[in-house]
């Protein structure tokens, strides 16, 4: 098997830094270059819903190739020197992937499960990013107007409080926005709703249930719906994070990642 590896001087410093890592430590032939050729059996990049890098991606996969797509990730994503990258493959996010994973890796990140989750509480509807809107062709605020009007008709005497992605994001009309860091904006919610978003990750922590259409913490709460989320046992929410410390590496990791991207592209 051979990778091409996609990086360029615009890519996000944190990406391009996660990339350089793989290619220095790729265990197999790799191709680096700035424009996609298609003549490798594995394509990696980081953002797959980047305008350009994206039709990329589609026509990979549509011809047959396999995908390792990285952003920034689910969790210490924001530590200058030993950030973490979550990756995918073969689509945006790795639910489809999930299995029951060793727990050594979790335990490593040392983070504590918490209980803010309150029954009556509010309820937080997740904006989507620009970025998000193109990848999936929808305007800005379409998809947040569909849900936070069902939210209301399901949930008439709970707060409906909307969070922008950013804070520079639009606002949704009629709607008290939300501008806490999400830590804060969690406590004492009764439930997240979010297209996809990683704050689904950190309303799991938290533990908030939380209704999602897509994204990795599907594999955790797709089966439920607005009216009846997921709301999972905290042995539950351990096991899939534990699970998803497997799709969260540093660059310092790059050989182990290789390692265990290899392994699932092989066998599944």
């Amino acid at each position: 098997m051979r990778c091409e590896i996609l990086t360029d001087p615009e890519t996000f410093p944190r990406g391009r830094r996660m990339l350089e890592a793989m290619i220095a430590a790729a265990p197999i032939p790799v191709q680096v270059r700035q424009q996609y050729q298609g003549d490798c059996e594995l394509l990696m990049l980081y953002g797959s819903g980047h305008p350009v890098r994206r039709p990329w991606w589609r026509k990979h996969l549509a011809n047959g190739g396999r995908v390792v797509a990285w952003d920034l990730g689910y969790w210490h994503r924001r530590i200058d020197n030993t950030f973490h990258m979550r990756c995918t493959l073969d689509a945006d996010h790795p639910q489809a992937f999930i299995r029951a994973e060793l727990a050594q890796r979790w335990h490593d990140q040392a983070i504590e499960l918490g209980d803010v989750f309150k029954p009556e509480g509010h309820v937080l509807i997740v904006g989507m990013g620009p970025k998000s809107n193109r990848a999936l062709g929808m305007r800005a605020l379409e998809w947040e107007t569909r849900a936070a009007k069902a939210a209301r008709a399901a949930y008439p005497y709970r707060r409906v409080i909307f969070k922008p992605k950013r804070p520079t994001d639009p606002v949704l009309p009629g709607f008290l926005a939300e501008r806490n860091p999400i830590e804060k904006a969690l406590r004492g919610a009764s439930l997240v709703v979010c297209r996809h978003s990683n704050v689904a990750i950190d309303a799991c922590i938290a533990g908030v249930p939380v209704y999602c259409e897509d994204g990795a913490a599907a594999a955790l709460y797709g089966a439920g719906s607005m009216v009846k989320p997921i709301q999972p046992t905290p042995e539950q929410r351990l096991a899939f994070l534990r699970s998803l410390a497997w799709w969260q590496w540093r660059p310092e990791e790059a050989g182990k990642a290789w390692g265990y991207l290899l392994e699932r592209i092989k066998h599944g």
